[in-house]
């Protein structure tokens, strides 16, 4: 597997993937896969991440800065959350090749890590217990968001 993080960076990231829910079931050899099949990304106060309804190819761990979450509307959009440091997003995209359910923008100069299609069908969904987890954590997202919108 091709190194895409610096040495330095991968005790740090292994930190990150350790801390996400649905990763707990994994063994330190999967999250360390995982780690090394990341990528570092950066984005400014404004930018579009992902929009809502466009096909995902990328699931996104928060490093620094923050973004907001929002569903977009016939008329305008609601607010569904603030991600920081350590959260993560674009999960479902990468299940079952979902359309990206919100659209997600900077709201301040951050940085993140990536990591693709592929290395995530294969770490993640080859464990039936981690998907399990992972459609309990967007079946939790669902109901607040619905409730955000009530």
């Amino acid at each position: 597997m091709a190194l895409k993080l610096p040495l330095e960076e991968l005790q740090r990231v292994h930190q990150m993937l350790n801390t996400i829910p649905f990763l707990k079931s994994l063994g330190q050899e999967e999250i360390k896969e995982m780690a090394w099949a990341l990528a570092r990304r950066y984005f400014a106060k404004g930018e579009t991440i992902i929009k809502q309804g466009e096909p995902g190819s990328l699931f996104y761990l928060i490093y620094k800065g923050k973004v907001n979450v929002y569903k977009e509307k016939l008329f305008g959009k609601t607010h569904l959350a603030t991600l920081g440091p350590g959260e993560f997003f674009g999960e479902m995209a990468l299940i079952d090749d979902f359309p990206r359910t919100a659209t997600v923008v900077g709201d301040e100069p951050g940085e993140m890590y990536t990591l693709a299609h592929d290395p995530f069908q294969s770490v993640l969904l080859a464990n039936p217990q981690v998907k399990e987890l992972i459609m309990n954590t967007a079946e939790e997202r669902k109901a607040r968001n619905k409730a955000l919108e009530a």
